[in-house]
Parts: C-alpha cells; structure tokens; sequence
C-alpha cells in the first residue's frame, strides 16, 4: 500500500506556476544572475509604453524595463564612460486589488555577474563602502544607500519574485539615505495612490548629472564605482479621456536635510529631457509631445502645489 505524501516545495511551486499561467500571459526571461528569483514577465504590462530614447544596456523585470549604462561615451569626449548605475528605469503601476503578500527576506544586492565578472557592473560591494557604518557621523541619514528606482512596494503587488527582484543594482543609483527615505519614498507613495485613484500609471526615473560629467563616486578602489547623481528625475503618466496626463520631478540628491514637499520640484519635462539627453513620449504623436512637455515650466510654488493636487 502507497503512502501518500505531502507535495514537496518544487511541486507546490510548479503547479502555482502552471495554475496561474492559464490565467495570465506570461513567459520566462533569462536573468543576469544565478540569484534572482525567475523573471515571469505578464503581457499585460507595458512598462514601455509611450517611448524612451535612447536606450544601452537593456533588461526586462515582472516590475520595471531598466536601461543600464555600458562604458559608452556618456559626456561626448570621445572617450568611454561607465557609470555603473541605470540610465532610465521605466514601471507601469496598477491599483492594488489582492491581499498583502506574506513578508520574505531580501536578498544580497544582485547584478549581471557576466558584467561583474570583467569589471564592467557593480556589486553590493560598491554601496557597502566598507567601515562607514560603524561611523554614527556618516551610518544614518548621510550616508550613500542603495536608491530603489522601481520600488519593492510597487513590485510586490505583482509578486514576491518581481519584488525579490528589484534589489539589483541594474534597478538602482546612490541615493543619501535621509532623501531615500524622505522626500523620494515620499513620492513613491503618492504613485501607488495615483495608481488606486486611476487604475494604472506609468514612471520613468534615473539620474541626472548637470554637467554631464559624475563629480562624486561611490567605491573603494578595488570595487567598480558608481556615479553618485546630482539629481533624480521621475515623470508620471496616465492616460485620460482626452489622451494623456504628465508630471515631472527633478529632485536634487545633495540637498541639505530640512523639510521640503515634493511638489516644490516639480519642472517640464522639456527641463528633464535637456539635462538628460533622454527623449520621452517618443510613441507619441509629435504635436502631443510638444505640448505635453512644455508643461509645469518656471511654476511658483503655489502652483506647483496646485498642480500636483489637481492632478
């Protein structure tokens, strides 16, 4: 007589799989390294949308699309550059409609390893910067963390695999911890409630360098370095009964701690664009994209108030 026996892990896994891809389009996508946990990507997300341009070093997550830098020339000197950061991070947000998934641990910070294996991507190493957290000078809010662009949160609403998967340094820049945790959660926050409000929204983010060159590093000299940005940008899209609806923020990443609203950075998207180099809206048709990115320029501050509020 057979006992049975309780479905091992694998087998619970494999059939959770089988069982949900009768319900979603999904497909698997190779990952950059034997840590990530496997990338199922869902048709039904356009991270991509409306169009960004130009694009390098390009990966496809459940929860983001992200471009990141190869050792091109970044500044037009003639010379290669490597930034070790992504150029752009782009994430389609949906409301929330499923329960909280149960609470995991997070990873090591992962990366391509065939790009860490010739120098040419960062490691955890490289945001560790060793001996800075035994000093309470530099161990809290002014310290160089690893700065999310497509938040755990937001991916966690799609899986524990998407949101696992986010903590990869193709998915992050140097940010100061009190900002990360401050102003840009912040506005992290009013995204997935814009996202509730209006069933889906749209971001790109990445890092802005105002003279095109990094003026600080993060790393030691065994480590490959991480350009530090001078800023973040992030833009917001959705769609609208009349087409669509936009957003731009360009926070500074040097800004001295005090309290400020992220409202008071809002810009054009005109303004993200020239300080980038980056196109946005490029699926877009020509005379929308030159409206649209005209908008929220050399605003006071009340109307800026008043613009992140209608919206």
């Amino acid at each position: 007589m057979t006992t049975l026996q309780k479905p091992t892990v694998m087998k619970r896994f494999v059939f959770a799989i089988l069982t949900l891809s009768t319900i979603l389009p999904l497909w698997s996508q190779h990952a950059p390294g034997n840590k990530y946990k496997p990338i199922l990507l869902d048709s039904t997300y356009q991270h991509t949308k409306w169009g960004i341009a130009p694009s390098d070093l390009v990966y496809h997550f459940a929860a983001y699309t992200t471009s990141f830098d190869s050792d091109d020339d970044d500044n037009g000197d003639g010379v290669g550059d490597l930034l070790a950061i992504p150029e752009w991070v782009a994430y389609e947000v949906k409301e929330k409609t499923g329960p909280d998934i149960p609470s995991y641990q997070r990873p090591i910070w992962m990366t391509d390893d065939s790009l860490a294996a010739i120098n040419k991507a960062p490691t955890d190493k490289t945001y560790a910067v060793s001996g800075t957290r035994s000093l309470r000078e530099v161990s809290g809010d002014y310290r160089y963390v690893r700065g999310h662009m497509c938040p755990k949160d937001v991916a966690d609403r799609i899986s524990m695999f998407a949101g696992f998967n986010t903590h990869t340094v193709l998915n992050a820049v140097p940010q100061l911890q009190w900002q990360n945790n401050g102003l840009w959660k912040a506005l992290e926050s009013q995204v997935t409630d814009w996202a509730d409000e209006y069933g889906s929204v749209w971001v790109v983010c990445g890092p802005i360098f105002f003279n095109k060159t990094p003026a600080v590093w993060l790393g030691q000299d065994d480590e490959v370095q991480a350009a530090v940005p001078d800023a973040i940008f992030k833009i917001v899209i959705r769609e609208t009964e009349d087409g669509l609806s936009t957003l731009s923020f360009i926070i500074p990443n040097v800004l001295p701690k005090q309290k400020k609203q992220f409202y008071q950075f809002l810009t054009s998207m005109n303004r993200v664009e020239e300080l980038t180099g980056l196109s946005f809206l490029t699926n877009m048709d020509p005379l929308v994209q030159i409206i649209e990115k005209a908008m929220n320029l050399d605003l006071t501050t009340g109307q800026k108030r008043r613009a992140v509020n209608r919206w």
